[in-house]
This record gives C-alpha cells, structure tokens and sequence, in this order.
C-alpha cells in the first residue's frame, strides 16, 4: 500500500468519528454567578451497565482564552478506542480575571468531582487519565501534585505542555518576570507522578523542547516512564492540525497499548 493510499486511509478513519459519540454537559463548580462545565463524550456503543476507562482532556490559551473545543476531534478518537473522554472548561483571565492557581484550583475540583460522581458517569475509578494542550497540559500536571488527596490519574497525555513556571522560564518572561513555583509541574516531581507521553515540536518557543527534555530527565530518574515524541520543524500548537492529530493519535494507541489500557 502506497503512503499516500495509507494518509486517505487513516484521515477517513479519523475524520469520520463525528458520528461515534454521545455528547452532554454538566455542570461540576460554581463560585458566584460563575458556571463552570464539562462535556462528556460518550462511546456510540455506551452500555450503561458498565464502567468506562475515561479521559480527561484540559484546553490550552494560555490562562487566558477559552477553547472549549480544541479537543473534541481527539474526544471522538477516544470514543473509537472505548474510552469516555471529558473536556471541561475552566476559569481564565480574560472572563473571570483569575490566575493560574485558580484554574489549577478548577483543574483540581474537576478531578474530585469525577471521581466522587464516577459511578454517576460510568466511569471507571480506576482507569482516569489525564491530558491537555499548552497551558491545558500544565492543568493536567497539576491534577498529579496541586492539592491532591486521591492519587487517581494512572497516565498523562501532555501536547506541547507547560511544564516550568517558575524564576527565568519562559512563561514567566513572557509576564515580565512574575512567577510562581507553587504550580511549576518541574518544580514538584514525585514519585506518584503517573506514565507520560508528550508531543513537543522541536521550534517550540512557548516551552523550549530543551527544559521538555529536561523534564523528561528528571520524570526517569525516579524511575518513571516518560516517552517524549519530538516533531522537527514544528512549533507551539502543531498539534491541532489534522495531519498531526492523525500521528499524535497513533502515538496515543502504543502508549495506552504499552500499559496495557488499549488491546489490538
């Protein structure tokens, strides 16, 4: 089979997942007159007798936009593969005029409530994973160290994440010079961090792939798998387009594979 038959191929399997899935929202925090919400996406086949292996997947915009539909494409994906995906929405500066903690703080109450309504949701209690893009992926980290209680996610999806926040990192010369470690994935790696793939392009200017490497360094020096998957020539949210999707969600299969979450 010619590459270019393989391409059509899969882009048909991908671009037709629209129909595979059962979608609705609900509502997980309030905090004043503020609503904050997730969509479940639920496989076309969902049996409500059963429990689900379940993802959750935090959208990227730097603390401040709001994408609440950047990983609807990657939710349907997962749909195909069995899982329950969840895309929930959080507080950012530009609505709310929060800061990162406090969308830490809603990336944190998210995880509780799923967890606390699990059976609510067919979900399964012990297969929660967790995902995110750009400033999403920092949210994800969080869920492993900010404020936990339960240590419940089992493996983390991370596309060209945040992983340094703290003095001289490049988020904070972005915001001139104003850091915080509290919230720095780097700066609190521990021994429940959970397995780890990330996607990074290799001109990344919002996270360099050197301090993604650096990260990946520390993760499997306490003996943690962290499998980096590096793409020449790409920049920050290479990961939206659909050509990128198609090979990210490849990489996603061997590494759910890989633990033993996804059978072929």
């Amino acid at each position: 089979m010619g590459k270019l038959t393989l391409v059509f191929l899969l882009l048909f399997h991908y671009t037709s997942l629209s129909s595979q899935s059962i979608v609705s929202t609900h509502t997980y925090k309030k905090i004043d007159t503020v609503v904050l919400y997730f969509k479940i996406f639920k496989p076309k086949s969902f049996d409500p007798k059963r429990e689900y292996s379940t993802v959750v997947l935090f959208h990227g915009g730097g603390f401040n936009s709001r994408y609440s539909n950047q990983f609807e494409r990657h939710s349907k994906y997962f749909n195909s593969r069995n899982f329950i995906a969840i895309t929930p929405v959080y507080r950012i500066k530009k609505m709310h005029q929060s800061t990162p903690l406090e969308s830490c703080d809603d990336a944190k109450d998210l995880l509780d409530y799923i967890y606390s309504n699990a059976e609510r949701y067919n979900i399964n209690k012990d297969r929660i994973f967790v995902g995110g893009g750009s400033a999403g992926g920092l949210l994800a980290l969080s869920t492993t160290f900010w404020k936990v209680k339960n240590n419940v996610v089992k493996g983390l999806i991370l596309y060209n994440p945040i992983v340094d926040t703290g003095l001289n990192s490049a988020l904070s010369k972005r915001r001139k010079g104003k850091y915080n470690t509290d919230i720095s994935p780097i700066h609190h790696i521990n021994k429940n961090h959970p397995p780890t793939i990330i996607f990074h392009g290799s001109l990344d200017e919002m996270e360099p792939i050197q301090k993604i490497r650096k990260y990946q360094e520390m993760v499997q020096e306490i003996g943690i798998t962290c499998d980096v998957i590096e793409y020449p020539g790409q920049g920050h949210s290479f990961f939206n387009s659909q050509e990128f999707f198609i090979k990210t969600s490849k990489e996603v299969d061997k590494f759910l594979s890989s633990l033993g979450y996804i059978v072929n």
